[in-house]
């Protein structure tokens, strides 16, 4: 993946060209009509709509505070750190309000969520359910944004069918008919519609690209699934995106100076991020540069791919022409264009081989690269000639590429069907510039350039080699040109405040300075904790950092003994895949798998998984990271959650090693000021997964005795929801457990 890859397309190409005829404009001076929040309070309140449209009614104080706080904000501006602990229902406590303003003052609100699965209830329950209540009061006008990758370019699935047997591969031809079948009858056009995604380089052919679209000049622009979201997110009170989307929209901002008029999202005054504890990291993913060796090798292959692709598309058009510019262009093409592919494909091969060799040298499918990498032998090994041939060869290809492009495109040419090809041609030189850009800044990067973190790494088990690079300090980026670019910015999550404060977050997002105080506050769970769940550590079982060994034995026996107890409905989450593969082999070995099933976070998909989960009661669920949040399962089919260990990030991660030398060098202690706040956030994040409505009943097993022996142990437990707390020996906790869950 070249993560600033659509960036730097974006940055050229999104502009006045791009704005939308039909999208509302930015307000930039307007008098506002200001929310009274009491009466958005009482909206959520016994005799306001929402409770006028539920069958079944549960009034909320949390939720109505955090509506009425909310709309002070959209009133006075500003931004507010505001948690909702499990059970607020904070999205409709943010919905309501902005919906409010949109209708009172025509200013649209952008909602960006982390994860799918909760894009998909905002747009498929929540907005619905709103629109409902409010009846004829108020229109509700919302849309679901996404990528441009996510869309089909409808002319560029004509032109894939027209050059098929010279671009594409043998065996492809159903998934382009397969692909064209659906596009006659999908409303949405995007790839997550798509029942049986195709082949990812048959997806390359169709998407939508900013850089190859020729907006309403194109022939199928009033049908454009791209246009038609946007189009509909133009005029929407609110618009749902992804943390991913807004980093792009922020980027492309920021490259142009354009804070008024529509870029990736239209323009926006207010912003509510929801899930807003991942904000930095996705802005580490989307503000930095990154490459693979499978990405470079796709680019090579769109290009060439054993005469296929768009060079062997654009030699069958020039042969076919007798005139003189094709004549002479076809020599460029076969004396410098197709020595130039192979040749950067083959000097690119060769840098990433030595990237290989380097990493396994040292062990570690991971490493940093930090100043002294500059002096490493490596360079002297290969790697210095290796990357100024790739840069060189990578060069002089998209100057041979641009030669005979410009040649084609000023000629007098009557083929049709050549301006679209070298369209084609044009985006992947970009693509390709992009990629030797991200080379170049992840291995030796220009000298006075802003302090970065940089790294390679063997990713999946293909091993696909990634060179990455991203921006050290990202507060300053996400104060001045997100927070302070709005009116109004709402961050919430359940997890945001660590022991009791907001200021590891705020530090981390730019939000602490002297002339900017953000609104905090918690809006604490309505679930009656103390008789609804019981959290337990055991007080005789070793630590892992201990005897790593023992403790993973300890966490086998403690797994069997719960699912005894409650008769499974059992999530265990690990901090890695290792152990998640281990506990799910000493598992079976022990026969559970007779009595229980085993679902193993990688050995089916995320969503399968779940729903299986959901529909035995009695199964077993191994997961890590992703299993530790955004995860709901109500009801009787979770009963009980073990947690197997504090989930610190890894002190030898490139981005965690970084930021805790900063803190280090700045004076702090790494240890109390990033990896513990981190630690917590996602402590009560997995916390979460158990009680998720007011009936729920379940048991916490906190298998790591670190809490109970170190001094940060306390603060820990304190941050989490009020459980009824059991600090014993296993045996004893056992005897409770079998109490817990008898009938």
């Amino acid at each position: 993946m070249i993560a600033p890859l659509d960036l730097a397309a974006a940055s050229r190409l999104f502009g006045s060209e791009y704005v939308e005829p039909e999208a509302a404009p930015f307000p930039l001076e307007a008098s506002q009509t200001p929310l009274d929040p009491s009466a958005i309070a009482d909206d959520l309140g016994p005799t306001g709509v929402i409770a006028a449209a539920l069958q079944h009614y549960e009034d909320r104080p949390s939720q109505r505070d955090m509506a009425a706080t909310i709309a002070s904000l959209y009133n006075d501006g500003g931004v507010g750190l505001l948690e909702a602990g499990t059970g607020v229902g904070k999205s409709l406590g943010y919905l309501l309000p902005a919906l409010r303003w949109a209708a009172a003052n025509g200013e649209r609100t952008v909602v960006s969520t982390n994860t799918i699965n909760l894009q998909e209830q905002l747009v498929q329950k929540d907005l619905p359910f709103l629109a409902n209540a409010f009846g004829d009061q108020q229109p509700v006008r919302f849309a679901l944004l996404k990528g441009w990758r996510n869309y089909l370019c409808l002319l560029r699935l004509d032109q894939a069918k027209q050059f098929g047997p010279t671009l594409l591969d043998d065996g492809v031809a159903d998934d382009i008919e397969h692909i064209t079948i659906w596009a006659e009858t999908t409303e949405e056009g995007s790839l997550a519609s798509l029942p049986s995604p195709p082949r990812g380089e048959v997806w390359d052919e169709v998407a939508a690209e900013p850089d190859l679209c020729t907006r309403n000049a194109c022939p199928h622009y009033q049908r454009c699934f791209l246009f038609k979201a946007r189009r509909a997110a133009a005029q929407a009170d609110v618009v749902v995106v992804n943390h991913h989307l807004l980093m792009s929209d922020v980027a492309v901002r920021r490259a142009q100076g354009n804070w008024h008029e529509t870029a990736v999202i239209p323009p926006y005054s207010r912003i509510i991020i929801d899930e807003g504890h991942h904000l930095e990291d996705a802005a580490s993913a989307h503000l930095g540069a990154s490459i693979t060796r499978r990405t470079i090798h796709r680019l090579f292959a769109r290009l060439d791919r054993r005469g296929r692709g768009l060079v062997g598309t654009l030699i069958a058009r020039l042969s076919a022409s007798q005139d003189l510019l094709s004549v002479a262009s076809l020599d460029i093409v076969n004396q410098r264009i197709a020595p130039a592919i192979r040749a950067a494909r083959e000097k690119s091969d060769l840098l990433f081989d030595l990237l290989l060799a380097f990493l396994h040298q040292g062990g570690n499918p991971v490493v940093r690269l930090t100043d002294d990498f500059a002096m490493h032998p490596v360079w002297k090994g290969g790697l210095n000639l290796a990357l100024t041939d790739v840069l060189r060869e990578i060069r002089q290809l998209n100057e041979s590429l641009t030669l005979v492009r410009e040649r084609l495109e000023s000629g007098a040419h009557r083929d049709d069907t050549l301006p679209p090809l070298l369209s084609e041609l044009r985006g992947v030189s970009r693509r390709l510039e992009a990629a030797a850009e991200a080379i170049s800044l992840g291995l030796r990067p220009p000298l006075g350039s802003a302090p970065s973190v940089r790294w390679v790494e063997v990713k999946g088990r293909e091993g696909n080699l990634a060179v990455t690079s991203v921006p050290l300090d990202l507060a300053p980026i996400l104060r001045e040109d997100l927070f302070l670019k709005v009116k109004t910015a709402i961050v919430t999550s359940a997890t945001l405040s660590t022991d009791g404060q907001f200021t590891f977050l705020a530090q981390r997002l730019g939000l602490q300075d002297d002339n900017f105080t953000p609104v905090t506050a918690v809006f604490p769970s309505p679930f009656d904790y103390p008789s609804q769940a019981l959290l337990a550590v055991p007080t005789d079982i070793p630590a892992p950092n201990i005897d790593p060994q023992a403790h993973f034995t300890a966490v086998i026996t403690i797994i069997t003994d719960l699912v005894t107890a409650s008769h499974g409905g059992i999530f265990a989450l690990f901090t890695s895949h290792r152990d998640v593969r281990a506990a799910a082999e000493a598992l079976r070995a022990r026969g559970l798998n007779a009595r229980y099933p085993i679902l193993v976070h990688g050995e089916s998909d995320r969503a399968a998984l779940l729903d299986q989960f959901k529909a035995t009661h009695n199964a077993i669920l191994l997961g890590t990271t992703s299993y530790w949040e955004g995860v709901d399962v109500p009801g009787n089919a979770l009963r009980g959650l073990v947690i197997a260990r504090l989930p610190f990030r890894v002190p030898s991660e490139p981005i965690t090693a970084a930021h805790c030398e900063a803190i280090e060098a700045r004076g702090g202690n790494a240890f109390s000021d990033y990896m513990i706040p981190h630690a917590s956030l996602r402590l009560k994040q997995g916390f979460g997964r158990l009680i998720r409505r007011a009936t729920d009943r379940g048991v916490i097993i906190l298998a790591d005795p670190r809490v109970l022996s170190k001094r940060y142990g306390r603060d820990l437990l304190n941050a989490l929801p009020p459980a009824k707390r059991l600090t014993a020996p296993w045996p004893t906790i056992l005897k409770q457990l079998h109490t817990f869950y008898a009938p």
